[in-house]
């Protein structure tokens, strides 16, 4: 499970200099997404998608660590608070791929078709919270310019409480970040693409 919110970050370079002072380096990371979906009744926006990620990982020197392809189908829920934040909930499930052709070939069979792509550059960070470790990433998305990513993953299903303690120390991180909350993002990319003009539903 995914606890996480994005913010947009429109100072980058101020927001990388907070980061620096509190958060221990991760990784820099380039992923390039392929979209896929498949109509279905009953699923948001009428379809179910999946996505085969390609990512570029490089230590703080930009030395290149490995490449890896991975397929991920999440299910996803949104919550948004009285104060206007936005929260996702994710059951995410991944797998690293050898050969993604043969997962493309398969889409192709069943009824999958290819929706829309997107290429993110991003520098990865963890820092210590009461709820544990927070995972946070100053990304580029163009042409939607730079957000601030940050979540908590858990292996098991958070209760009520849990998640609201999560969401309080995921908006003190935006804020401690030199952002405000009224910075963070209430839609997913894809309806940011969406409404650039980008893709379509």
């Amino acid at each position: 499970m995914e606890i996480e919110l994005k913010a947009h970050a429109r100072d980058r370079e101020a927001v990388l200099q907070k980061l620096r002072q509190f958060a221990v380096f991760d990784k820099s990371v380039s992923k390039d997404d392929r979209y896929f979906k498949m109509d279905k009744d009953g699923a948001p926006n009428g379809h179910i998608t999946a996505r085969i990620r390609q990512e570029k990982t490089a230590d703080i020197d930009g030395n290149a660590i490995q490449e890896k392809t991975f397929l991920t189908y999440k299910k996803k829920e949104r919550r948004v608070a009285s104060g206007g934040g936005a929260l996702e909930v994710n059951q995410e499930y991944e797998s690293a791929l050898d050969n993604a052709e043969c997962l493309e070939a398969l889409f192709a069979d069943i009824g999958f078709v290819p929706h829309f792509t997107k290429h993110k550059d991003a520098v990865g960070f963890y820092a210590d919270t009461p709820c544990g470790k927070a995972h946070l990433e100053l990304c580029s998305v163009p042409p939607l310019g730079d957000f601030l990513e940050i979540e908590f993953v858990t292996q098991d299903d958070a209760d009520e409480s849990q998640i609201a303690a999560m969401r309080a120390q995921l908006e003190a991180l935006v804020t401690k970040c030199g952002l405000a909350l009224e910075d963070i993002e209430k839609k997913y990319y894809s309806e940011l693409l969406a409404e650039a003009g980008i893709i379509k539903f």
